[in-house]
């Protein structure tokens, strides 16, 4: 679905948001097509940072400009392609089976869809490890602020801090720890996932015929000769005769 510029122009200098309702910068620039329709929108997020996003990335909700996070973009993205070449894979053995192609075509589509195969293969591993990482880092995140949100308690169970200044902080710390946890749910889902997925492989292969190599018989040793006893040395006997 498209945006009109007329649509996307009135958030220019307006701040934006995540899908978890978080503050991400304010919006300084659109870009749009020839038909007028929306390319990207230029984020300043603060401290000399700049971010443009694609209209993939952007939704309109009411008054305020929405970004989605790359990560949902990306793994939504593979997950569409690698569906798309199982299904491919299995259409091919279909129609190999039923003979239903030449072996040339089968030949040239399996090696088309293997080179992809062999594509996802590395985005799944960059998905992996960049899921893995934000994992992390979101409960690295959750974790400072769980900290100064107790340092926070402290100090207003010590009279320290007014009653007002607690609350408004307290409500902020809270609201981004809700946040957080709840990014991190989702990219530790979709990481569980990810990883379960099965890559996309054919099922048809050469089959290689084997020998059938019959049952190996026993081997008889041969019958030992048996081995003459050996004879023992012949008893002399002395026979002394009486003396008349």
């Amino acid at each position: 679905m498209s945006i009109h510029s007329e649509a996307v122009r009135k958030f220019v200098g307006k701040p934006a948001k995540d899908i978890y309702g978080r503050y991400i910068g304010y919006v300084i620039g659109v870009s749009f097509d020839a038909m007028g329709n929306l390319n990207s929108v230029g984020i300043d997020r603060g401290h000399d940072s700049f971010e443009e996003y694609p209209r993939s990335q952007i939704l309109l909700d009411n008054e305020t400009l929405v970004l989605i996070p790359t990560w949902k973009i990306e793994t939504a993205n593979y997950e569409k392609e690698n569906g798309v070449t199982q299904r491919r894979f299995q259409a091919l053995d279909d129609l190999v089976k039923d003979k239903e192609i030449p072996d040339y075509v089968y030949d040239e589509l399996c090696k088309r869809y293997k080179d992809s195969m062999s594509r996802l293969d590395e985005t799944h591993q960059k998905l992996s490890e960049k899921l893995t990482n934000m994992v992390q880092e979101l409960e690295t995140y959750t974790r400072t602020l769980e900290r100064f949100l107790g340092n926070l308690k402290v100090q207003h169970k010590t009279g320290e801090i007014s009653d007002e200044t607690y609350s408004t902080v307290c409500e902020y710390l809270k609201s981004g720890i809700e946040k957080s946890l709840k990014e991190k749910k989702e990219v530790q889902d979709v990481l569980d996932t990810l990883n379960a997925t099965k890559k996309p492989e054919s099922s048809i292969t050469p089959i290689e015929t084997t020998e059938t190599t019959a049952p190996t018989q026993p081997v008889e040793s041969p019958p030992q000769e048996e081995k003459p006893e050996k004879e023992s040395a012949p008893v002399v006997v002395h026979l002394q005769m009486p003396q008349s």
